[in-house]
């Protein structure tokens, strides 16, 4: 039963709904349909079965999951996925912005490092041939990232990741993602590797860390000139409470030459770890669920009460929707540019050409 509309994103909506079985068995999950528009367009029906292909293969406690892909004459193509409760990232870095101080040092790289994991068991993924997958993410920052009500990191959104399941391949000069968290290469059109998402989740630990974006600018122009030409500055100069050798850790992570940072996610993870544990070792999954349930304890319930409301069949789909919109659960953007909000797809007018 399709119970309520969730919200929209460059190539879907997301929708509500309530698997139901027998003896009052009831089970919320996620429904994400390509937009009718996009449905026509064969390039965005492959990137919606690329994301759908490459998501079966992924089972991993801090990955989102898809249960199942479907089509129908009158809906199109729509995936099924794991219904969650908590906040996005998102969420935590306008907390931050305003109080850099607003979350625990070790909360927060419980949480990366948890997103590490979940990243380097993508990449280095096998066929049943020990034929890796090569998956990249492309397009991990703190919206595709959810903190759940049970302090479980959770990626999501594969919808422009790439990997040996890709069918359309990005044309030269073409870049997909969000411009203030991609790597170098990535905004230069190069070939990718897991060490473009150790890149991007460097980014997301620094601002998390320093409650500063990193790399936001007026124009896109102004964001590619920052990202592969502009010095970095140190997380431990904006923040003094981070350790400097947690600042060493990051700074190693946004090398803009892929060569000089870590050569995988739970490298990158493990050293964040290392870095902090003389001072205040990294949050387990039940830490992290206790104070982000007190941080967040009036959206939560909001959501939780909303959610069994919507689940009982006591409401019509119209009182559902008109109670998500009173209790503000969409997920706050205010603090990104609308740029920044959906994927882009930009061509090579789009950024200045790298110079040789």
């Amino acid at each position: 039963r399709v119970r309520a509309h969730l919200g929209s994103g460059g190539m879907a909506d997301v929708y509500l709904g309530c698997l139901d079985g027998p003896a009052g068995f009831i089970k919320p999950v996620a429904i994400k349909r390509m937009k009718p528009a996009l449905a026509k367009v064969d390039e965005f029906v492959e990137l919606f079965l690329t994301e759908a292909r490459t998501a079966s293969l992924l089972s991993h406690p801090n990955i989102c999951q898809v249960n199942e892909l479907e089509a129908s004459e009158q809906d199109g193509y729509f995936m099924v996925l794991e219904y969650l409760v908590g906040v996005p990232l998102t969420q935590l870095l306008a907390k931050q912005m305003i109080d850099s101080n607003s979350f625990p040092l070790g909360m927060l790289i419980g949480l990366i490092t948890q997103a590490c994991e979940g990243m380097h068991y993508a990449h280095v993924l096998c066929d049943p041939n020990e034929n890796c997958y090569d998956i990249v993410h492309r397009d991990l920052s703190p919206p595709n990232i959810y903190m759940t009500v049970n302090g479980m990191a959770k990626i999501l959104d594969f919808g422009i990741s790439k990997s040996t399941q890709s069918v359309v391949q990005t044309a030269t000069g073409q870049i997909r993602g969000k411009f203030t968290y991609m790597s170098p290469e990535q905004l230069r059109g190069r070939e990718l590797d897991p060490r473009s998402d150790v890149f991007s989740l460097a980014i997301i630990v620094f601002e998390l860390l320093t409650g500063r974006r990193l790399f936001k600018r007026d124009s896109r122009l102004e964001t590619f000139e920052a990202v592969v030409k502009s010095p970095i500055p140190r997380a431990d100069a904006i923040n003094s409470r981070i350790p400097r050798q947690l600042a060493d850790v990051i700074e190693i992570g946004l090398a803009q030459d892929r060569d000089d940072r870590f050569a995988s996610a739970r490298a990158f993870g493990t050293a964040l770890t290392e870095a902090v544990r003389k001072q205040e070792a990294p949050w387990t999954a039940p830490q992290i669920s206790e104070l982000g349930e007190r941080v967040f304890y009036e959206e939560i319930r909001a959501h939780r009460r909303w959610l069994d409301a919507a689940q009982s069949g006591s409401m019509s789909v119209s009182e559902i929707q008109e109670a998500y919109q009173e209790a503000d659960l969409t997920i706050a953007e205010e603090e990104f540019f609308a740029t920044e909000a959906e994927t882009k797809i930009l061509g090579p007018k789009d950024i200045e050409p790298e110079s040789e």
